[in-house]
């Protein structure tokens, strides 16, 4: 059984305007819960970080924890940074929208898609656990505003260029601006910002679709408002929580944290009462 895991921090972007202030930390903070309580050797943490993090070396290190993985192993992706949409460009996205992962070196006209992300884990061979924990937003069409580096809280989110310009015009793009990282079968039920979908991963992410995850100041230093929360209440249980435990006391501490932010937890539903990051039976 192997357990591995890929850290994706991005707080230095190429962009003007675009730099973050705590995915650095947010990597740092899971990768000691990871070695601390789950057993994950520091040789099988990778990390990438700021101008690392272009979109050819997420696709390369993403394909490298999936490439060779077995029945039994344990891997987890996190990413750290800026989310965005674009215009859905193959028809299959019902809100006409793809939601993207925005690398340091982020190129409007071609971004790291949801499309890649979900062709990729779904080569995923049958018996292995793979845990997405995405902090970033997918949504937000109220944060065009570029905040000082200083503001006590940035949204996590790039306004795309085709929403800026139909904004400046006047002319409505078809679709809406919101998120949804997978493909949700009709009868996919959601109950309490938690989504029964039959996907090979289970996904923890920042927030609803109608929301922004925080870049935020807490308790002296820049941090994720999603992975700070969810790191603290691992270190409550030490370590011993189920997805769905883990889900409902991050949103606990975010709420008493006074951040408007609920992240949604998706999966099988036989995946979600299972404990945190281990092994499938």
């Amino acid at each position: 059984m192997a357990k591995k895991a890929l850290l994706i921090g991005i707080n230095r972007y190429q962009i003007p305007g675009a730099d973050l202030r705590g995915c650095v930390n947010d990597v740092k903070n899971l990768k000691a819960a990871l070695m601390k309580y789950y057993g994950f050797a520091e040789k099988d943490i990778k990390i990438v970080t700021d101008f690392e993090a272009t979109k050819k070396s997420m696709q390369t290190e993403i394909g490298k924890l999936l490439s060779g993985a077995k029945r039994g192993d344990v891997l987890l992706l996190h990413y750290s940074g800026h989310g965005s949409n674009v215009p859905d460009d193959d028809g299959d996205e019902a809100d006409h929208r793809d939601e993207i992962l925005c690398p340091t070196n982020l190129d409007w006209k071609d971004p790291l898609r949801d499309d890649w992300l979900r062709d990729t884990f779904d080569t995923l061979p049958a018996g292995v656990n793979l845990t997405v924990i995405m902090d970033c937003c997918h949504s937000g069409t109220n944060t065009r505003a570029i905040q000082p580096p200083d503001a006590p809280m940035i949204e996590r989110y790039l306004p795309s260029p085709w929403d800026l310009v139909a904004a400046e015009s006047g002319r409505r793009l078809r679709g809406m601006v919101r998120g949804k990282r997978t493909e949700l079968k009709k009868t996919a039920k959601r109950s309490k910002d938690v989504v029964n979908v039959d996907i090979s991963e289970v996904l923890i992410s920042g927030c609803r679709a109608t929301q922004t995850s925080a870049d935020a100041y807490i308790k002296g230093s820049y941090n994720g408002a999603l992975t700070y929360h969810l790191v603290a209440a691992i270190n409550e249980k030490k370590g011993q929580v189920t997805y769905r435990e883990l889900h409902a006391r991050t949103i606990e501490l975010l709420k008493k944290g006074k951040y408007d932010q609920v992240p949604q937890l998706e999966g099988h539903k036989g995946n979600l009462d299972r404990p945190f990051l281990a092994p499938l039976e």
